[in-house]
């Protein structure tokens, strides 16, 4: 299990030079911890009580095996792959955390350390994005936007996407002392991180994500207070933030702007020529300057900046739809999962559901301003949507109508949740 939680741990990184080191021909540090995971999830598969987990219960799941299964198509056919992202690798790795995930994560005691690491991993890539910043404006002044080792700030907002809503459930459900410190800690670190990358449609999914946790939440003010009283303090001090992007742009924000919309405008034309099959998995930059008709992109041709363009582009207009119909199908699974939890009691899964829908919203706001649809800690996040039905407890009944003897002792009134998380099996 410590080797699953430490290859979720490290997903926030993209150019690290440890875990991307290359240790043989095609193989990293980060993929020969895959490896092991694999044969961890053999071995524990062999064993685990219950048999072999239902993979395609969920509709998100076949849809999701179906969507992989075009983009294959699409890459062998049409498809190229240029840069430091292959997509091709990034959805076979995540089929195999398809696997790895249902096989490993069959308890909410499990589930609850993976969001732990998940949580933990990007509050120690902040670190990572604070330092670069403190040595970013000592060169390029107070405006430089920190991002290599986790990728640029627009990515690594999108990987902080999915884990402050779940550190923030986290926070408020635990009641170890440690626990709260833990996810506070992270929390306020991603928080100040995401305020230096300053991405702004990474703060509009903030504002998204954790306004549904207020929405969904029965203490609405309260909880609106906790979250106010955490983000508006780095809105206000931070040195650097969306928000002033957002409100006094500078010359570089204000172009930004420009070639996004001129890029979106040259993809639009991409999908208007190749609207059944598209351009080809991972030939978006390659082939964009083609449609471009104002010669601004064919001087500087870069990525869609925008996640559902360039699926609709790269793979065309019924895969696009199918990709919809997917996260729309997530979202919903998770909104029937949290409704089962909640009729039997089981409050801690139901925030933790509530959370990961709200990570969904926020993510799916951010990916419509960069192309980020490769994600790893979005598609765990993605496929934890298929793990967490199985783990809603069966309803029990009252007490009284059970014979004395079968009837369950009292939980004693200081019992704390991660007492019966400590120990993994």
């Amino acid at each position: 299990m410590f080797l699953f939680l430490w290859l979720i741990a490290i997903m926030p990184y993209i150019k690290h030079p440890l875990w991307d080191r290359q240790i043989g021909a095609g193989m990293t540090v980060n993929k020969a911890i895959g490896g092991a995971c694999l044969l961890y999830a053999m071995v524990y598969l062999a064993r685990r009580r219950g048999g072999v987990p239902r993979f395609f219960q969920t509709p998100q799941s076949v849809l999701m095996m179906i969507f992989i299964g075009i983009a294959t198509l699409s890459f062998f056919t049409k498809g190229e792959s240029i840069g430091y992202i292959n997509p091709m690798f990034m959805y076979a790795s995540s089929v195999l955390l398809f696997f790895l995930t249902f096989v490993v994560v069959d308890s909410f005691k499990r589930l609850y350390w993976c969001l732990m690491a998940a949580i933990g991993g990007v509050g120690f890539a902040s670190l990572y994005m604070i330092r670069e910043w403190q040595k970013g404006i000592v060169q390029w002044s107070g405006n430089f936007r920190p991002g290599w080792i986790v990728g640029d700030s627009n990515y690594f907002t999108v990987a902080a996407l999915v884990t402050l809503p779940l550190a923030f459930e986290l926070m408020m459900i635990s009641e170890k002392r440690w626990q709260k410190v833990y996810s506070l800690g992270c929390l306020c670190l991603t928080m100040l991180a995401i305020m230096l990358g300053a991405s702004r449609g990474g703060f509009l999914g903030i504002v998204v994500g954790l306004g549904y946790l207020v929405f969904r939440s029965q203490r609405r003010r309260r909880n609106l207070a906790v979250i106010s009283i955490v983000i508006v303090p780095f809105l206000i001090f931070a040195p650097n933030s969306p928000v002033r992007r957002l409100i006094h742009p500078v010359v570089g924000d204000t172009a930004s702007v420009q070639k996004h919309l001129i890029g979106w405008k040259a993809g639009l034309n991409m999908i208007a020529h190749n609207p059944l099959t598209g351009v080809g998995l991972g030939s978006y930059k390659l082939k964009v300057a083609q449609y471009d008709t104002t010669g601004e992109v064919r001087r500087e041709p870069h990525v869609a900046h925008n996640a559902y363009l360039e699926i609709a582009a790269e793979m065309g207009i019924p895969a696009f739809i199918l990709y919809l119909v997917f996260m729309a199908s997530a979202f919903f699974s998770l909104g029937r999962t949290r409704k089962r939890a909640l009729r039997n009691d089981a409050l801690e899964l139901a925030a933790v559901v509530t959370g990961m829908q709200a990570a969904l919203l926020g993510v799916w706001v951010a990916i419509f301003f960069v192309s980020a649809e490769y994600t790893r800690l979005f598609w765990f996040l993605l496929i934890l949507t298929m793990v967490v039905p199985p783990l809603v407890p069966a309803r029990r009944k009252p007490a009284q109508q059970l014979p004395l003897e079968q009837q369950p002792e009292l939980v004693p009134e200081g019992f704390q949740i991660g007492e019966a998380l400590v120990e993994l099996r």
